[in-house]
């Protein structure tokens, strides 16, 4: 039998640990892909030499470097037709948010970067992840490749929605609130003194909601679905999120903040778990973010046809889907419509154009106008960044 392929696009920060983990599975191929020829040449020698020495006794990997870029979806078509990957783990971006966080003082960055009503969500950048995103998806359907697998680790929570309707919508997302979910088992294996693997959660909410919970040990209001159970018995009526619970994920910060942003192994983890579930049919049930083209994150069986979405009981996935939508606005959407426009809150629109000092174009882009979208608010941002800088030298 051969042996099953996964492709990486994008090795960066989550790429890279995301690598290190895929090489380490059993009978899987692994190909790096990435625009920076040598980096990814010398990336792949990287993760076969420390492979000689973790994989214990397990076949040595095969990891091959891909030139890609994936502007081009004439050539990454041809590519893919080659590859024939089983699973993508989709990472590439035109958007380095490392950078937006990193180029001015913490507190300014807060207010272009995170949920409101503090700042403006992704919405801004949005359509730098989409770009790549879109034409991925594009060229898997020119290449005959629609049953691949696609885990997006790219704007999943509010992009899936808008490409839904165009039949491109990828299997689903990684990370974001799913995030949550080991700071969680922490604190409540504590509270019940069991073992972690004793607890069993259930979640739905948005990539809006990690960021305040982990910082801030708050939800700003954000809406959310929690439902635990210990020992299989459920406890969720016991449980205070908001002032016992939710406060004591500070301390469970897997982000500190003198690690940098790039400081993303807890993210590659959940994406190369929801692999390894697809790729060995596991039917394992995770938290996932972004399946079924549907917003934010839901409890899920994953295995070798996907990811399809679980309803616990005293819920519906109506009332999921809800909690996620009220997440898609803290993050900025004022509205993703059927067509795939995606429509920024006034609150984001009042913010970047006093910010950035600008009259926002694309303040309602779709994936066909997401190049030209990007590209305002990327000379937006850099021109705020210089200007910033030479006033406070």
């Amino acid at each position: 039998m051969s042996n099953k392929r996964v492709l990486i696009t994008g090795v960066g920060g989550v790429g890279v640990f995301a690598a290190h983990l895929v090489a380490a599975l059993p009978g899987v191929d692994l190909y790096l892909g990435d625009i920076r020829e040598n980096f990814i040449k010398h990336k792949a020698c990287c993760i076969k030499d420390n492979a000689m020495w973790s994989n214990h006794e397990k076949p040595y990997p095969n990891v091959t470097p891909v030139v890609m870029d994936l502007m081009d979806v004439e050539l990454t078509t041809a590519q893919l037709r080659e590859i024939k990957p089983d699973v993508v783990i989709h990472l590439a971006s035109l958007l380095a948010a490392g950078k937006i966080r990193t180029s001015v003082p913490l507190e300014i960055a807060k207010t272009i970067y995170d949920a409101n009503p503090v700042g403006t969500g992704l919405r801004p950048w949005a359509p730098g992840h989409a770009v790549l995103l879109v034409n991925l998806m594009k060229s898997l359907h020119a290449a005959g490749l629609e049953e691949t697998k696609v885990i997006n680790g790219s704007g999943c929570d509010f992009l899936h929605v808008a490409l839904k309707s165009r039949g491109l919508a990828p299997t689903c997302g990684l990370g974001d609130f799913a995030l949550g979910e080991p700071a969680l088992k922490r604190i409540i294996a504590r509270k019940y003194g069991v073992e972690q693997s004793d607890i069993r959660i259930h979640l739905a909410g948005h990539h809006s909601l990690i960021m305040p919970l982990m910082f801030v040990g708050t939800n700003q209001n954000i809406p959310y679905y929690i439902d635990v159970a210990v020992l299989g018995r459920n406890v969720t009526e016991e449980l205070d999120f908001e002032n016992d619970i939710f406060p004591q994920m500070i301390d469970e910060n897997t982000w500190p903040a003198e690690a940098g942003l790039a400081d993303q192994e807890q993210t590659a983890a959940h994406g190369v778990a929801i692999a390894r579930a697809i790729l060995f049919d596991t039917n394992e049930v995770m938290n996932v973010p972004a399946p079924q083209g549907l917003p934010g994150c839901y409890p899920a069986r994953v295995n070798a046809s996907g990811v399809e979405v679980i309803v616990p009981e005293g819920t519906s996935l109506e009332e999921m889907v809800k909690v996620n939508e009220a997440g898609n606005v803290s993050e900025g959407f004022k509205e993703i419509r059927e067509d795939g426009t995606m429509i920024a809150t006034d609150l984001t629109v009042e913010i970047i154009e006093r910010t950035f000092g600008i009259e926002w174009k694309y303040k309602a882009f779709t994936p066909d106008n997401a190049l030209e979208a990007f590209k305002e608010i990327n000379v937006a941002f850099n021109r705020f960044v210089e200007d910033y800088h030479a006033n406070n030298p």
